[in-house]
């Protein structure tokens, strides 16, 4: 199977966005181009061939594809693009189209899972439509007669009419067929239609196959107002489809991903180095990076990016807590930025190194967020960008035998306070409540096991990765951005601060109300099965208090509250000023 692309407009609709670049060179919100999205998936399912049709800005286009070295790619000029649709472009690639071939156009983005159905499909050739979706004005639509393609159209509106996009798979035989119609067409001069023109005559005579694509997502950008929505819709696409493993081994998952021409740069704590180093010694070519703090230090980060520019990394895995997968994360982001600039401040760009996360404890749910923490001048600092979201999170529930009592208790805590805030945050929606509300019932119910038995491993990892998943759209709120500090000034676990502010914040909320959240607050007490607010506040006060958790000696509530994390207190439902958080301590402190 091999894949052509049709490169050859202008994108003239597109406004400052294509005012130095083709269409498919936009940049989605990842920063990833439209171009890139579509190789790197359609490469991840075998694809290995590309034919690529351009138009203006060639060269562009042959230097963004090419970042993907294990492809071979034709590249097909239309040098009349200005007076040609790409009818003329396909017969330009005639004598290419010799094999089964994926048919797509370069303004497309669409999620992974559409690919797989389409590959995996017993149907030689099939096409896209969406039975649910309103009749486009001015995109296609595809006419059907019992399941079979009978005509593609802007002027179409009858009822045997859907919603169509232009991504095609064709056997050898139907696009031979085809694209003899698209040569007879350019041969009598008939250069400015579409290619689906020539399609439409010969429709009746081929058996390409209707597939609906209702449960998955592909839409064209023809302009700037598509470009806004398609980039924010595609964004929760990729983030329920991140490839997640459940294992109890992750050597053996890692060998399945893992070839012997990569160069693999592994970031791990000092305390898991040696082991890592004896699990992962059949891996070639490989460096371990571990000089780095627990709370991770943006000098810390520096130092490792420095280890990994000099080197040809393709592959990065990160094995520990919260900080490995974030200082891995950070290596990623900040690999594609000159030395000079400075990380922080820079426009990010997208770089196709594959990231797999493998966490060890069950807290932070990192392996499955677009966030990263470190600390810049003694301040906790977040960064947020859809390009650091690992491509693989393993889960290998048997690192949670490693923890220690106090280790699996605040880990444990952190995950459910990030269910709860994720919850009750501002950012909240339907999607990310539901991630939260499994997370919270998973928890509830097996926390006893987990901690008393070590038992429940496996449910324990998956309600910390369904946290992450939950906050990775809502962001956290008010506990979370109070307890940086805590953890910096006295030394204790991230989850085990989180878990001290908890309460005070979530009594305040709710002492302060308004009928919205006052239902949100409710219906936290209904998942975690109690009867109203305050018994859900006990419930959780409780669990925190029967852990013994060590305790700490707040003494300078002043100081705390002047080094607060201001982006997530923005997120809380209700505004604490600065007296309310001093307050908020002192009560911790009671």
């Amino acid at each position: 199977m091999k894949a052509l692309i049709f490169n050859s407009g202008l994108g003239s609709r597109m406004g400052k966005l294509t005012k130095n670049n083709p269409k498919c060179l936009v940049k989605l919100y990842n920063g990833e181009t439209i171009l890139e999205r579509q190789i790197r998936i359609l490469s991840e399912f075998g694809i290995k061939e590309f034919i690529i049709t351009t138009g203006p800005y060639e060269n562009q286009i042959k230097e963004t594809v090419l970042k993907y070295k294990n492809n071979n790619y034709i590249f097909v000029k239309n040098d009349d693009y200005l007076n040609t649709n790409y009818i003329v472009s396909m017969n330009n690639a005639f004598e290419y189209l010799d094999d089964d071939f994926i048919l797509l156009h370069g303004d497309l983005v669409f999620n992974r899972m559409l690919v797989k159905k389409v590959l995996d499909s017993k149907e030689k050739s099939l096409c896209l439509y969406n039975e649910n979706k309103e009749l486009p004005e001015k995109d296609f639509k595809g006419r059907f007669m019992d399941g079979l393609l009978k005509e593609v159209s802007i002027n179409i509106f009858d009822k045997d009419c859907y919603a169509f996009q232009p991504l095609y798979k064709l056997d050898k035989d139907t696009l031979n067929v085809w694209k003899c119609k698209v040569r007879e067409f350019v041969e009598k001069g008939i250069v400015k239609v579409y290619a689906e023109n020539a399609l439409n005559e010969i429709s009746n005579n081929l058996q390409i196959v209707g597939m609906s694509y209702s449960n998955d997502y592909i839409d064209e950008i023809d302009n700037e107002l598509d470009y806004k929505r398609v980039s924010n819709d595609i964004k929760y696409f990729d983030y329920r489809e991140q490839n997640i493993i459940e294992t109890t081994n992750y050597v053996n998952n890692l060998k399945l991903l893992i070839s012997e021409n990569d160069n693999v740069f592994i970031v791990c704590g000092n305390m898991l180095k040696e082991k890592v180093s004896e699990n992962l010694s059949w891996i070639k070519n490989k460096i371990i990076f571990s000089d780095f703090c627990s709370n991770p230090k943006y000098d810390d980060i520096k130092k490792g990016l420095h280890i990994f520019k000099n080197g040809e990394y393709n592959k990065i895995i990160s094995i520990g807590g919260g900080s490995s997968i974030d200082v891995a994360k950070c290596i990623k982001l900040f690999s594609s930025l000159d030395n000079e600039y400075d990380f922080l401040e820079s426009k990010y760009n997208y770089n196709n190194i594959v990231h797999i996360a493998i966490p060890t404890t069950a807290g932070t749910g990192s392996e499955s967020t677009e966030i990263s923490v470190m600390y810049f001048e003694n301040k906790k600092t977040s960064i947020s960008h859809g390009s650091i979201l690992p491509d693989y999170a393993i889960l290998d529930c048997s690192f949670l035998n490693t923890l220690s009592d106090y280790q699996k208790k605040s880990t444990l805590l952190d995950a459910l306070c990030q269910s709860i805030e994720s919850y009750w945050s501002k950012g909240a929606t339907n999607e990310s409540r539901q991630y939260a509300k499994e997370s919270m019932e998973c928890i509830i119910s097996n926390y006893e096991n987990y901690i008393n038995k070590n038992q429940s491993f496996d449910l324990i990892m998956k309600a910390s990765n369904l946290s992450g998943k939950a906050i990775n759209i809502s962001r956290t709120t008010a506990p979370h951005s109070m307890s940086y500090i805590l953890s910096q000034k006295y030394g204790i676990s991230h989850g085990h601060a989180v878990a001290l502010c908890l309460i005070p914040c979530w009594k305040k909320m709710n002492n302060e109300a308004d009928i919205k959240l006052k239902k949100i607050l409710t219906n936290i007490s209904e998942i975690l099965k109690v009867s109203n607010i305050d018994e859900s506040i006990i419930l959780i006060e409780n669990i925190i208090n029967s852990f013994n958790l060590p305790k700490i000696t707040i003494d300078d509530t002043k100081l705390l509250a002047e080094n607060i994390n201001i982006e997530r207190m923005e997120n809380n439902p209700i505004v604490f000023d600065y007296q309310d958080i001093i307050k908020l301590y002192e009560n911790i402190y009671k």
